[in-house]
């Protein structure tokens, strides 16, 4: 007696889909946008370094009162900053090359760091200190006082300010001004008095403090 078996047919094998035209053009299109990301972390990421290096670099030579190779390495610094595309801004690269020009007496280089600066970060009270001092340095006691007095409106409790505007002051012959200014700069930090007696615009000014 032989058994009647249902025979269960094989499945067809499945066939790999072919690719579409849009699904070829999307991998690629993704691929593209993958190598270019890639390439683009790569540029920032070395520029940062590069910046970050000649930062360090030029602090070092800043320290040891080595102002003109420090002018280098600081302009190499914002040079490598400006290419990492996204995070270009560093007011405080741009201070401190202020202020190495401010050491080798370049004044007017100085002067035009720390307005970019204040372009950068008008929040930040360093950059119009600087400046002002950097007015005064170059023996322009009218610019300082001008700024001085624009500042202390946003930053009125500074003791800085109020210091190099008691030195503008006394520079153009406003002796109760200069006076009254440093009085307020003594009274927010009283070390200030000390270092008005050893400050030639003030010398004469110190002795008549309240």
């Amino acid at each position: 007696m032989t058994s009647n078996e249902n025979q269960v047919p094989e499945n067809p094998s499945t066939e790999e889909e072919e690719q579409t035209p849009g699904n070829k053009t999307f991998r690629i299109v993704c691929m593209t946008f993958c190598l270019a990301v890639t390439v683009l972390f790569l540029w920032v990421w070395h520029h940062q370094t590069q910046f970050n290096d000649h930062y360090r670099k030029a602090t070092f030579l800043m320290r040891n009162g080595e102002a003109e190779q420090a002018i280098e390495a600081y302009q190499k610094a914002i040079k490598n900053k400006t290419r990492t595309i996204f995070f270009t801004k560093e007011p405080s690269v741009y201070n401190n090359l202020g202020q190495a020009y401010l050491y080798a007496e370049e004044y007017a280089e100085a002067i035009a760091n720390f307005e970019k600066v204040i372009e950068m970060a008008p929040d930040i009270v360093e950059g119009y200190i600087n400046l002002t001092t950097a007015y005064l340095r170059q023996n322009l006691p009218a610019d300082a006082r001008t700024s001085c007095l624009r500042a202390l409106q946003t930053f009125p409790k500074t003791d800085l300010l109020h210091y190099n505007l008691a030195c503008a002051y006394a520079l153009e012959g406003e002796s109760q001004k200069a006076i009254d200014s440093l009085t307020e700069a003594v009274n927010l930090n009283p070390e200030l008095k000390t270092f008005a007696q050893q400050e030639n615009a003030l010398k004469g000014v110190v002795s008549e403090l309240p």
